[in-house]
């Protein structure tokens, strides 16, 4: 077989992460960068600019980029996010909505949970519904991840519900 034919990295890690890394992101991760450096500071300005511009909300939101796994960002996000007098409404649809009900129960924090499964997209129906009964519920998180496209996650919308969603999201590669 020739060498040129055969891929960069012939291992298929399921969870992304250096094994499987491109050269290219290798490449770019040789740079050291400064959290003191103007470089730096402007680069991470202007992703959380899009990021925010993209959801059409730049005069009332902002974006924190954080550096981890996604479960860290997932539990730093429900542990900090969440109002102390708060309640969640978990919308599970695989391991990390399952996650956040876990992180949820050993920290204290009020929650609820509709589990659509591993395949089914959360019904919206149901969340109108769930939403309008318990106005304790101050948030309601969903993990997006890249799935094939049998097995949408798309982020749910809850237009029957006047009151904001305090939702957040949390996307996975």
């Amino acid at each position: 077989m020739n060498p040129d034919q055969l891929p960069d990295n012939p291992y298929l890690l399921l969870t992304p992460g250096p094994l499987s890394t491109t050269k290219t992101v290798k490449a770019a991760m040789l740079r050291d960068w400064c959290t003191w450096d103007a470089d730096y500071n402007r680069l991470v300005q202007s992703v959380r600019h899009d990021l925010v511009s993209l959801a059409g909300a730049l005069d009332t939101h902002t974006a924190v980029l954080m550096q981890g796994s996604g479960t860290f960002c997932v539990e730093a996000t429900v542990t900090t996010a969440i109002p102390p007098t708060g309640k969640l409404l978990v919308l599970a649809n695989g391991a990390y909505g399952r996650r956040i009900v876990d992180i949820a129960r050993r920290c204290g924090i009020d929650h609820r949970v509709i589990d659509s499964g591993e395949l089914a997209p959360p019904d919206t129906q149901r969340v109108d519904t769930v939403l309008a009964a318990d106005p304790a519920i101050t948030t309601w998180p969903w993990c997006t991840v890249k799935p094939p496209p049998a097995c949408s996650t798309r982020q749910p919308r809850s237009p029957a519900s006047s009151r904001p969603t305090g939702a957040f999201s949390s996307s996975t590669p």
